[in-house]
């Protein structure tokens, strides 16, 4: 009784449902832990012992690469649009954020295609250059290049977002010491830049260990097409879930690589009482920085949509059918309910964990939001084997309703697919809401408390209204990212059940490139509306907050 009566107050909706949803988060990744200890199979024997080597070589080499030039040109970009004042600067600041909208495996499909012998971009240099052959990107230079270009408006939006917060007083400071611009940079900016690169870096690396489409049509030996490759080709479950655990490992390693190096630093900025005045390009400056940040613009987002622009207009009443149809509304639909499943479960976890930070809530929270840093193979082989065990329990519940019934259930239908959207993408709806919540402290919520409302009530007339920005942050990036999903969608879509993801892999596997240009601009068009709407959104909320202030 005792024991009842210190449990019950903690026990309300947003504890009972956060704990249930992180116990069912959990328990999937279990089962790659425990699928460790399984006897080694003959194929695991002969990966290990030829293979694995190389695949670790190779990722390490195409992650450590990506890194470098994505968190290059990212750093660049947001440097140049933050401290320069020039022509078309407004307009570029927001649509270098676009080559997010293009997935990095329809980044392939397309620069292969006009890298070709016949391919655009050969024909233009034969006819400049007189040059014989086509240009070669199926290596591993071509996929380092064509991550970096996708993959970097995630170092320019932190980059670009910490430099507009830093107060002129800094840099002031720093030249009248005497320190010149080089070493201002190096000794000033950057150091105070460390956050946001690590934050941007880590995304970039994340989802360069995620993919699947680009390293598979470039034939990139690394660990998701090992992974993809142990499980489709070979047929070996042990060996998947080996493979998948040596890349959990790898994961973890890079994030406590980061954690050393930080150390016991930290970061404080003052609030910004004077913002940094841009300054006027002049000279050849005023030519070359926005021309070479139009040129990556023109790399990681123009000439592919251009192209598949051109594709569209010869395939499109080829592609354009009932068919198309049912695509686009199984993606949409699919992307749609698990966003909102993802902001309902964030909202419980954040509310969960405000109010009282016990070590062990935050372990759970922190476990809970692992999806993200776990490539999506490992978690499409970690949720099916989850579900085939659920389904094998349950069959005697299915022989009771129906003797003829199938054995997999749950395995053969859209709920796995959307249990593992979920488990993947919960960090990003969690922190953009987490990142709301700690703008607005507890004093609304303990006053409504204080008045003796529930705290559901509390949620829907108090909280929802104030975090709003952030719910609508959490919705669009979420979305965005699960409709572009590859790997998850491949492995652990129902029969006959196909997305516009999936359906531009199967034409890029069978030489048609072409026909796969409707859906992929469908992809594209929809994730750069979303992003217009989130970035101008963000600067009319700013601008609205300037003018109360």
């Amino acid at each position: 009784m005792r024991f009842l009566a210190v449990i019950k107050p903690r026990l309300h909706i947003f504890s009972i449902i956060s704990i249930i949803a992180s116990l069912l988060i959990i328990l999937p990744l279990l089962q790659i832990v425990f699928g460790l200890f399984t006897p080694a199979s003959d194929a695991w024997i002969h990966i290990r012992t030829h293979l694995l080597r190389g695949y670790l070589f190779n990722t390490m080499i195409l992650i450590i690469a990506v890194a470098i030039l994505s968190t290059s040109i990212g750093l660049f970009t947001a440097f140049v649009v933050t401290r320069f004042e020039f022509k078309g600067r407004q307009l570029l600041s927001w649509t270098l954020i676009l080559p997010l909208a293009i997935p990095s495996y329809i980044a392939a499909y397309i620069y292969v295609d006009m890298m070709s012998y016949t391919g655009t971009f050969s024909r233009f240099f034969r006819a400049i250059f007189n040059a014989e052959h086509g240009i070669n990107i199926m290596n591993m230079p071509g996929a380092i290049l064509l991550f970096s270009l996708t993959l970097y408006p995630y170092v320019y939006m932190f980059s670009k977002s910490a430099l507009e917060k830093q107060s002129a007083s800094y840099e002031e400071n720093a030249r009248l010491l005497g320190a010149y611009k080089f070493r201002i940079f190096w000794r000033v900016i950057l150091p105070l830049l460390r956050p946001a690169l690590v934050a941007g870096t880590l995304l970039v690396v994340l989802e360069t260990l995620n993919d699947y489409g680009v390293v598979e049509y470039l034939n990139i030996r690394v660990f998701s097409f090992a992974i993809f490759d142990a499980w489709f080709r070979l047929g070996d479950t042990a060996a998947a879930i080996r493979l998948s655990g040596v890349l959990m490992l790898v994961v973890f390693v890079i994030i406590f690589i980061e954690r050393v190096l930080r150390g016991k630093k930290r970061y404080y900025m003052h609030v910004k009482n004077r913002p940094i005045k841009r300054v006027s390009l002049r000279g050849f400056r005023r030519v070359v920085y926005p021309g070479v940040l139009l040129l990556i613009l023109s790399f990681g987002f123009l000439f592919p949509v251009l192209q598949l622009l051109y594709y569209a207009r010869l395939t499109f009443f080829d592609v354009m059918n009932m068919a198309f149809v049912y695509l686009v509304i199984n993606s949409v639909s699919i992307a749609l309910m698990a966003t909102l499943i993802i902001v309902f479960l964030a909202v419980m976890l954040a509310n969960f964990g405000r109010k009282h930070d016990h070590i062990l809530k935050r372990g759970l929270l922190k476990i809970t939001n692992l999806g993200y840093a776990i490539p999506g193979a490992v978690i499409a082989i970690a949720v099916m084997l989850f579900f085939i065990d659920i389904d094998h329990r349950l069959y005697p519940i299915y022989r009771f309703f129906n003797p003829e019934t199938r054995r997999l259930i749950l395995t053969s239908s859209l709920l796995m697919l959307l249990f593992a959207y979920v488990l993947r993408f919960m960090a990003i709806g969690f922190n953009a809401i987490e990142a709301a919540y700690d703008k607005i402290g507890m004093k609304f919520t303990e006053a409504s408390y204080s008045l003796k409302q529930t705290k559901l009530k509390t949620l829907l007339k108090v909280d929802v209204p104030l975090i709003q920005g952030g719910l609508v942050t959490a919705f669009i990036i979420v979305f965005i990212d699960v409709i572009k999903e590859l790997p998850l969608t491949l492995i652990l879509r129902p029969t006959n059940y196909d997305t516009l993801a999936s359906s531009v892999y199967r034409y890029a596997r069978e030489e048609m490139i072409q026909e796969s240009a409707v859906p992929s601009l469908v992809i594209i068009v929809i994730a750069s509306i979303l992003i217009y709407w989130l970035t101008h959104r963000k600067k009319k909320v700013v601008s609205k907050d300037v003018r109360t202030n």
